[in-house]
C-alpha cells in the first residue's frame, strides 16, 4: 500500500512564515481541516503515517518541503528559509528505513515545494527559497536515478508549486505569469481562471482523484469537463499561512 507521511499541526500554526500577513490562521479550524485532508487521503487509499507537531517550527505541517523521494533516494532538503531547518531531519529519521538518504548541503537551498516530477522529468522552481547550487545537487540525483532535470524560473509566488500543479500524469495547472510555460512544451497546460487567481491548490492521488481547493470552482469544474475526477476540500486556514494541497503530504508508492 502507498504511503502519506504527513506531520501534526503545532499549536504554532498561527506564527507561520507567511509573505503577507494580512490575517493570522485560526489554529482550531486548520486543525479541523487538516484532519479532513488525512481522511481523504485514508479513502484514497493512502497508508497515512503521522509525526508529531514541533511548536518550536509553526511551518512544520508543510512537510513537502523537507524531503524530495527521487527513485530509491530521499533527498534532505535544506529550506531557503534557514528559521525552517530544523524541520528536516524527523522527517528523514522516517525516511531512512525505506530509502537511502541524500542531503543538500550548504551553500545549496532546496524547498520540497519547489520540485515537480512529472514522467522521467523533474522541474524544479528557481525561487526565493531554491537556489543554483540546491538544484545543481539534486540534479545530480536525479540523473543516478535516470531522470532529467529542467529548473523553471518561478516570478511573484512562493515556490513552483505555487504556480504549477499537476493534476494528471501528462497535465499540469498553471497561474498565468508566473513561470515561462514554454518550459513544460511537453506537457498539457490549464491555465487557472483568472478571477480564482492564486486560490487554486490540488493533489492527485493514487487512485486518480484529485483534490482541489473549493475557493477555486470555475478552474476545478475546467478540469472536470476534461475528465478529471474532482474532490473539493477546504483548507482556507493553511492557504492563509501560504500553503496548499500538496504541502502537507510527503507521497510515497510502496
Amino acid at each position: 500500500m502507498d504511503t502519506a507521511l504527513i506531520r501534526e499541526l503545532p499549536d504554532t500554526f498561527d506564527r507561520a512564515i507567511v509573505r503577507d500577513a494580512t490575517r493570522k490562521p485560526d489554529v482550531a479550524l486548520a486543525r479541523r481541516q487538516h484532519t479532513r485532508y488525512r481522511e481523504l487521503l485514508e479513502t484514497a487509499g493512502y497508508a497515512v503515517e503521522v509525526l508529531p507537531g514541533d511548536d518550536t517550527h509553526p511551518d512544520c505541517v508543510f512537510i513537502e518541503d523537507t524531503a524530495v523521494i527521487v527513485g530509491g533516494v530521499a533527498v534532505a532538503a535544506r529550506p531557503g528559509e534557514s528559521a525552517r531547518r530544523g524541520e528536516v531531519d524527523p522527517v528523514t529519521d522516517r525516511l531512512e528505513d525505506r530509502f537511502e538518504v541524500v542531503r543538500i548541503d550548504s551553500p545549496g537551498t532546496l524547498d520540497g515545494g519547489d520540485v515537480m516530477i512529472m514522467g522521467d522529468t523533474l522541474f524544479v522552481g528557481r525561487s526565493s527559497r531554491t537556489n543554483e547550487e540546491g538544484i545543481s545537487q539534486l540534479a545530480r540525483v536525479a540523473r543516478s536515478q535516470g531522470l532529467t532535470t529542467t529548473p523553471v524560473p518561478v516570478s511573484g509566488v512562493l515556490h513552483l508549486k505555487s504556480a504549477v500543479l499537476p493534476v494528471d500524469e501528462h497535465t499540469v495547472v498553471v497561474t498565468p505569469g508566473t513561470i515561462d510555460e514554454s518550459l513544460l512544451s511537453d506537457l498539457r497546460v490549464v491555465h487557472e481562471m483568472a478571477h480564482e487567481r492564486h486560490s487554486f491548490s490540488a493533489l492527485r492521488m493514487r487512485n486518480g482523484d484529485v483534490l482541489a481547493t473549493n475557493n477555486a470552482p470555475d478552474t476545478t469544474e475546467k478540469l472536470s469537463s476534461l475528465g478529471l475526477s474532482m474532490v473539493p476540500i477546504d483548507v482556507s486556514e493553511i492557504q492563509a499561512a501560504d500553503g496548499g494541497l500538496t504541502c502537507m503530504s510527503i507521497l510515497i508508492d510502496d
